[in-house]
């Protein structure tokens, strides 16, 4: 039997009504999910708004009108918000209401695909659909809900290949896009479809048609990189340059995540019940290709988990962000490899991820038990104890500073274009007529992020009273002859942050000029 043939797959059993019940249950537990985390929404994903609402508006791809600087690190999240955008929606509020259906999706799929069933079927859909940390960043606005769509039903081909030990050419074409479309929605993914990728073709590399997807793949992958370098003047978005190129968080506290999302999550316990031999033969009887599927997965988990230590801890991860586009695949491939499912497994699950829900909505967004552990009590857990309900408050604040903060200006009567310093970039979204200093947005590679110069260029300091640096804004910005030390702060406001925190703005007549290059390699000042 050759490669091309391979051997015949078992039918897949047909879905019983019990199947169908877990199906809807697991569809209605997980909307209930996502409505019990709406409140939240990430800071971030009004920064990609705001560049979708610009695409809109006709000024391009950008964060402030006239400068070609990217702060997107998923460019297909900001194409298909700008698409939203040009419908005349919401492209932050309709996304989120389309993230559910994702998610929804690349399970669902993945289910039909592998023919999960029963217990197993059960069991999956706990560890995987019913995490409460999946949930609460499919409604956070980012890239998540997309990228566990598209990682799910590429695990869901490659299961189905290992499985008959052959590829045909819709096969190849189908892993191709799909491992394309991950990586426009984040580079990263390179580190997990790589390995995988290169080992399909050194077993498959008589085959023509594995040739032409692969060409296809490489082609659409590589066409944002090509637009990036032609429309920005560099392939990496700024954050690469002030989170993973600086390193700026100790190792620790990514070690600390990354510990904690293997336990909670419940991963760890599933790789130990994990009997892959007992679905599919011993090493030496599976077909080659499966084989290299196998070896080449293998290598994929090593380079995330080496590259997982070192970033999942940085700014912005928090709630595990980073490994959740993943734990939908993780789960079907251990689900697959346990063999005989205990009833009482899927039960277990179910009654642990009811616990983990009730945690992240009542004690926060980024519970992290095992951080009370010797070593790993060094490492700093963003956002700890911050509830979801809290966090929208907080959006729902910043959204309120930034009308009132129109409103001031025009009471002003001036007729020159606003500035504006803040420590959160999603504010933006709510002022589309000022223009913005941000440490994503105005980062340049010849001068950095040179605070207290923005400081003094902006008509409104944003003083953040939940982060040191917020706090020296306002020192910055006193410092000014043009603001008094004593002036109070506008739109002042007390919110509960881990206790009471006050943030508000500076507001000064006369800030110093700071013209910013128009390119992430021009020159500033």
């Amino acid at each position: 039997m050759t490669q091309s043939q391979g051997r015949a797959p078992a039918p897949l059993a047909p879905l019983s009504s019990m199947d169908k019940m877990i199906l809807g249950a697991g569809a209605v537990l997980f909307v209930a999910l996502c409505a019990l985390f709406w409140p939240f929404v990430a800071d971030d994903a009004y920064i990609v708004g705001r560049y979708a609402a610009n695409a809109a508006a006709g000024h391009g791809l950008v964060y402030n009108a006239g400068e070609y600087v990217s702060a997107l690190t998923s460019p297909l999240h900001a194409l298909l918000e700008s698409g939203i955008a040009m419908l005349g929606l919401d492209p932050v509020a309709t996304y989120r209401l389309i993230a559910p259906v994702l998610v929804l999706v690349g399970w669902a799929a993945a289910i039909r695909m592998t023919g999960l069933r029963g217990a197993s079927l059960v069991l999956f859909t706990a560890a995987a659909l019913l995490s409460p940390f999946l949930a609460l960043w499919t409604v956070g606005g980012l890239e998540t809900a997309l990228l566990s769509m598209l990682a799910t039903l590429l695990t869901a081909r490659l299961v189905v290949m290992a499985r008959r030990g052959a590829a045909t050419p819709v096969d190849f074409w189908g892993v191709g896009l799909l491992a394309a479309l991950m990586f426009l929605t984040r580079y990263d993914s390179v580190l997990v479809t790589g390995p995988i990728l290169l080992a399909i073709v050194v077993v498959s590399y008589r085959r023509p048609s594995m040739w032409l997807a692969a060409g296809g793949s490489l082609a659409l992958a590589t066409s944002w990189l090509m637009f990036s370098q032609l429309y920005y003047g560099g392939v990496f978005p700024t954050s690469f340059y002030l989170k993973f190129a600086s390193g700026d968080r100790p190792r620790i506290d990514s070690l600390s995540t990354l510990v904690n999302f293997a336990v909670l999550s419940g991963l760890v316990f599933l790789a130990f019940l994990a009997r892959p031999k007992a679905r599919v033969g011993s090493g030496a009887a599976r077909p080659v290709l499966s084989r290299a599927i196998l070896r080449g997965a293998g290598i994929s988990v090593v380079l995330f988990l080496l590259y997982a230590s070192q970033t999942s801890g940085q700014h912005m991860m928090f709630g595990y962000r980073m490994f959740l586009p993943y734990l939908m695949p993780a789960a079907l491939v251990l689900t697959l490899s346990v063999g005989y499912v205990p009833r009482a497994l899927g039960a277990v699950a179910i009654v642990w991820q009811a616990g983990l829900a009730a945690s992240v909505y009542f004690i926060g967004v980024n519970i992290a038990p095992l951080s009370t552990l010797p070593g790993l009590n060094k490492a700093y857990v963003e956002y700890q104890f911050v509830t979801p309900k809290a966090y929208g408050r907080f959006m729902d604040m910043l959204r309120e500073d930034a009308l009132a903060m129109a409103d001031h200006w025009q009471e002003t009567g001036r007729a020159d274009r606003p500035n504006v310093y803040l420590r959160t970039g999603g504010t933006g979204y709510w002022m589309p007529d000022f223009y913005v200093y941000e440490a994503l947005v105005s980062f340049r590679v010849q001068c950095g992020v040179p605070m207290t110069t923005m400081v003094n260029a902006a008509h409104y300091v944003q003083q953040l009273g939940i982060s040191v640096t917020g706090s020296m804004a306002e020192t910055m910005g006193r410092a000014r002859p043009d603001i008094a030390d004593t002036a109070p702060l506008l739109f002042a406001t007390t919110i509960d942050w881990m206790g009471p925190v006050t943030t508000g703005y500076l507001y000064g007549p006369e800030p110093t000029p700071y013209p910013l290059g128009s390119s992430l390699r021009a020159s500033c000042g």
